[in-house]
C-alpha cells in the first residue's frame, strides 16, 4: 500500500519593510511627470493598500530560507531529516544552477534539490510533484520552499495612462517567503490535484529577457496585456477545476476554506463569482499584503490557521491561476 502525504506544516516570512500603495504611486508619479495620474488610482483599481519589500541586497533564496528555517523550528524537524528540497516560485536568484541549491546551502542541507517554476502555480505544482514522489516511496520528507521578490521587477516608466492602468496589479506585488513540509504518513492529507494550461497566451503576462549588443541578457520589468489575458481566460474558463470537483462529488460548499491566487480584490471577487465560491469560504490577503505570486496561497493558509478559519480535519481547496496561462486545484485535508 502506498504511503499517504501528510502536510506537517506551513510557514511564511514577511519582510519588515511595508510600503503603502500610495507611496509607491507617488514614486511613479515623480518618474512619469507627463502622465496625469489621479492620486490613489492604483489602490482604487486593485484594492491593495500595502506590500512588503525585501531589504536591499536580498534575493529570492533569502526569503525562502527564512521561511524554511521558521517552519523547521515550528515543526521541530531537523534539516538533516529532509530528504528533498524544492524551490518553487516565479522568482529565482540565477538562471543556473537551481535556486534550490542556494536555499539548501543557507539551511546547511545536503539532500537532493531541484526547482519547480510555473508562475503563481509553482507551489501547487510542487505539492503535486511532492505527493507523487512520496506516494511512490522515493522520499519520506520533502521541504517545499518559495521566495518571491517581484519588487525588483516593478515597472516605473509607463507609455501612457492607459498603460499604467492596465499594469496596475503588477505595481502592487509583494516580496514574501514561504515553506511547506510534506512527509509520508498513514493518513493522506493531499486528496487530489489537477491542472490545465492554455499556452498560446504565454506572452499575455511576461517578464522578458532581451539580448544586449554586448551579448549579455537583460531582464525587463513584468508586463501585462490584460485584454489578451482576459480573452485567454474566457476561452480556457475553469473547466479543469469544475470537472475535478464533479469527478470527486464535491461542491464549494464542502470546503472550510478556498484559497485562490490573488492579484487584486476585484479579480478575487470575479473568480469567486465564476466558480460560485461562497464569500465566507475565501480569505482576502491581497489587500494588506499585496500580490504574492506563488507565495500567496501559503500565506492564505497561514492566515486562515491563525484566525481559526480552518481547523484540523477541514477540507481546503487551493486554486491556482498563473501566467502562461495555467489553472489548477489541489485539495487538502487540513
Amino acid at each position: 500500500m502506498s504511503p499517504g502525504t501528510r502536510v506537517r506544516g506551513t510557514a511564511v516570512y514577511l519582510p519588515e519593510d511595508r510600503s503603502a500603495t500610495s507611496a509607491v504611486e507617488r514614486d511613479i508619479m515623480v518618474a512619469n511627470p507627463r502622465l496625469d495620474i489621479p492620486e490613489g488610482l492604483v489602490e482604487r483599481l486593485t484594492g491593495v493598500r500595502y506590500c512588503h519589500v525585501a531589504p536591499a541586497g536580498w534575493v529570492a533564496s533569502d526569503l525562502a530560507a527564512e521561511a524554511a528555517m521558521k517552519l523547521l523550528a515550528e515543526t521541530g524537524c531537523d534539516v538533516d531529516d529532509i530528504e528533498l528540497i524544492m524551490f518553487a516560485a516565479a522568482s529565482a536568484d540565477v538562471l543556473e544552477p537551481a535556486t534550490a541549491h542556494i536555499v539548501a546551502q543557507r539551511l546547511g542541507a545536503s539532500c537532493p534539490v531541484f526547482d519547480v517554476k510555473n508562475a503563481c502555480l509553482s507551489m501547487l505544482n510542487a505539492i503535486e510533484v511532492g505527493d507523487a514522489l512520496i506516494g511512490s516511496g522515493r522520499y519520506a520528507r520533502i521541504l517545499l520552499t518559495c521566495g518571491e521578490i517581484p519588487s525588483r521587477l516593478r515597472r516605473r516608466d509607463f507609455d501612457s495612462l492607459e498603460d499604467y492602468v492596465e499594469n496596475a496589479p503588477a505595481i502592487t506585488m509583494s516580496d514574501i517567503g514561504a515553506a511547506m513540509l510534506l512527509e509520508a504518513g498513514p493518513v493522506n492529507q493531499v486528496l487530489g490535484h489537477r491542472f490545465a494550461a492554455h499556452s498560446s497566451a504565454w506572452d499575455a503576462a511576461v517578464t522578458p529577457m532581451v539580448d544586449e549588443d554586448d551579448g549579455s541578457l537583460r531582464v525587463l520589468s513584468f508586463r501585462v496585456r490584460p485584454m489578451q489575458l482576459m480573452r485567454a481566460m474566457q476561452t480556457m474558463k475553469f473547466t479543469v477545476i469544475e470537472q475535478f470537483l464533479a469527478d470527486h462529488g464535491l461542491t464549494m460548499d464542502d470546503f472550510a476554506l478556498v484559497c485562490v491566487s490573488q492579484t487584486s480584490v476585484p479579480h478575487l471577487r470575479q473568480v469567486g463569482d465564476d466558480l460560485s465560491i461562497p464569500p465566507e469560504k475565501l480569505i482576502v490577503t491581497v489587500d494588506e499584503y499585496g500580490s504574492a505570486n506563488a507565495a500567496g496561497i501559503p500565506l492564505q493558509l497561514v492566515r486562515a490557521a491563525e484566525t481559526g478559519q480552518i481547523r484540523p480535519g477541514d477540507l481546503v481547496a487551493l486554486i491556482g491561476i498563473g501566467s502562461g496561462i495555467s489553472t489548477g486545484i489541489v485539495v487538502l485535508r487540513w
